[in-house]
């Protein structure tokens, strides 16, 4: 088996890459048996194909770094939901948008990554200030002076955090107070900011990053263990978009 040396980010854009990963899957299926049927269960043709695309592309990268010892083996999850594939030597996260998919692996520790496109998102102003003031806690970069942009930066930093812990986004957003008893209690932006800070502290050698895919895409990565500062100097790379260049890139 391969092993893989260094964390990884991969972005993928479904519009270019779709038909070639789903070629690349009919020529050598990658995919496991329930990673079929969960694509059979999807009624809407192109969410189906946009969400087996992603997962072939996830597989695809796996393999790049692994080898083919895990063609086919299905995921697993662990107790608190984080997915896992039995005797990989890495740990890896995968988040898609319309259009879009990110993918993070990483040698050891647990990588998190998110990302979304732009669109609106209807929340009321109280919670939506308590994800931005939880998300700008999260790291020191600052957020996008937009308020639209800001909440949705803040909100992939959370779920790359949520992933990486391994804990869920609703974990997070109960310890953080902006869901459960403590949502229903006013917060200051300043005790926001300091009860995120305090939960990237608890968790050792964790780091957050914003990564940056262009215009209208907002995503983060989070790292925790010895790989989590190396992580920050990753460039994202741009998985190819037609099967020619997927199998002569990747194999």
């Amino acid at each position: 088996m391969k092993v893989l040396s260094e964390v990884e980010l991969w972005a993928v854009d479904l519009a270019a890459c779709r038909d070639a990963l789903l070629d690349v899957e009919r020529r050598v299926p990658r995919l496991s048996a329930a990673d079929r049927e969960r694509a059979a269960s999807i009624t809407d043709a192109e969410v189906r194909n946009e969400w087996q695309a992603a997962h072939v592309a996830l597989r695809v990268i796996i393999e790049h770094a692994c080898g083919d010892a895990l063609r086919g083996v299905a995921l697993a999850r662990e107790e608190r939901g984080k997915p896992f594939i039995e005797g990989a030597p890495i740990s890896f996260s995968l988040s898609h948008a319309p259009g879009l998919a990110l993918i993070g692996i990483s040698p050891d520790g647990d990588i998190g990554v998110d990302v979304e496109c732009e669109r609106v998102v209807r929340i009321g102003a109280e919670r939506r200030a308590r994800i931005c003031a939880a998300g700008a806690g999260l790291t020191t970069a600052p957020l996008a002076r937009d308020s639209g942009d800001g909440f949705l930066q803040a909100w992939v930093r959370l779920e790359a955090f949520a992933k990486a812990d391994g804990c869920g986004i609703g974990r997070v957003l109960s310890r953080l107070g902006i869901v459960g008893a403590g949502g229903r209690e006013p917060v200051e932006a300043e005790i926001m900011l300091a009860r995120a800070a305090s939960i990237v502290a608890e968790a050792p050698r964790t780091d957050v990053r914003d990564l940056q895919l262009g215009r209208g895409r907002f995503a983060a990565v989070a790292c925790r263990g010895v790989a989590a500062m190396a992580a920050c100097a990753v460039p994202v790379r741009w998985l190819a978009s037609d099967v020619k260049q997927l199998e002569q890139a990747m194999f």
